[in-house]
């Protein structure tokens, strides 16, 4: 288990300060600060002793704060939390897209919070995709447990619903349960062209720009990636980057600056010959929902105090009414389109 510490360093500072509240403040006015001489005269704290020829009363004030200053320093107790994982979670991610390429879906477990392995993968599933009277069937791959493939033909249409079947034994007991979800595939947006120019704000920085076109029917919601000789250099959830469409004021898209670049950063460093590609993605608002959601968990709330974290919300059902198996992750269909450059 880990091991959390809980601090009193604040005990004795606020222990003072309620002892100090209930005292007779004016019983400590009139024998600390304003005790009257013999002549009848009031003495000032900072030119006479006080009473009984005492200190002056900033003097214990002083005092009072530097014993309070101690307990920072002091009074630590190792606390052992009890962190029992929740039960594990069956995860489907996965997706369909306008290019001709396997389509995959994943088939995880999910691991406790402190677990730093991958999670396992979940074999023997029985995954398809349907639209319409055609349906491709996935199998599982075999460099890699979990994961489940269409043949390398097989493409998304823009304008059609794409729906996902599960069957899988996922608790291990002999009952298969069936799980679905079901995605619209966006009209794509067109890339004509791309350039990388200097950042006119910033030093040391290049900013990727695109020109193009929003599609007539749009989902209102575009994925930006960036790749640098094949490479994706925003492959994380971080760096995930998304776009509406009431950012960009007409249809057409021009030199739209959608990244930037820190040439003093070797992860984003740009040299002659390179090829870098930007690619667009037309994604669905419940799938830009998803992504927002799991980045904001990521990240944890802002305000720092905000709500406690939770389950993204998922379009994964269950068919089982009676199946007690927890399910996250998500399915979406999306087109997707890529223009390139080369930097001289």
């Amino acid at each position: 288990m880990p091991i959390r510490y809980i601090y009193s360093d604040l005990y004795l500072p606020l222990h003072g300060i309620s002892v100090f509240k209930t005292m007779n403040a004016k019983t400590l006015y009139h024998s600390r600060i304003t005790p009257k001489s013999p002549e009848g005269d009031f003495f000032s704290p900072f030119r006479g002793r006080g009473v009984n020829d005492g200190m002056p009363f900033f003097h214990y004030i002083f005092i009072a704060g530097c014993i309070s200053l101690l307990g920072l320093f002091s009074c630590e107790e190792r606390v052992n939390i009890n962190t029992q994982a929740s039960p594990p979670r069956l995860v489907i991610y996965g997706y369909i897209t306008t290019d001709t390429t396997q389509q995959a879906i994943s088939i995880t477990r999910s691991t406790g919070y402190f677990v730093t392995t991958k999670p396992e993968g979940i074999s023997n599933a029985k995954v398809s995709i349907s639209c319409d009277s055609q349906v491709f069937v996935l199998k599982e791959s075999s460099d890699e447990q979990g994961v489940y493939l269409t043949s390398a033909d097989v493409y998304g249409i823009p304008g059609k619903t794409y729906t996902l079947h599960v069957a899988v034994d996922f608790n291990g007991d002999g009952n298969t349960e069936k799980y679905e979800a079901a995605s619209y595939l966006p009209f794509p947006a067109t890339l004509d062209s791309a350039a990388v120019v200097p950042s006119p704000a910033l030093n040391d920085h290049l900013q990727a720009l695109v020109w193009g076109n929003l599609p007539e029917e749009s989902s209102g919601y575009f994925s930006f990636h960036l790749f640098r000789n094949g490479k994706a250099l925003n492959d994380s959830l971080r760096g995930f980057q998304i776009v509406q469409d009431d950012y960009i004021n007409t249809k057409a898209i021009t030199a739209l600056p959608v990244f930037l670049l820190d040439q003093k950063d070797e992860e984003d460093k740009l040299s002659q010959g390179d090829t870098v590609t930007v690619q667009v993605e037309s994604i669905t608002s419940e799938y830009a929902t998803f992504i927002d959601n799991a980045r904001t968990e990521l990240r944890g709330p802002i305000p720092l105090f905000g709500g406690p974290p939770a389950n993204i919300k998922t379009n994964i059902q269950c068919l089982d009414a009676n199946s007690k198996t927890g399910v996250s992750g998500f399915f979406t269909a999306y087109s997707k389109r890529k223009v390139s450059t080369v930097m001289k």
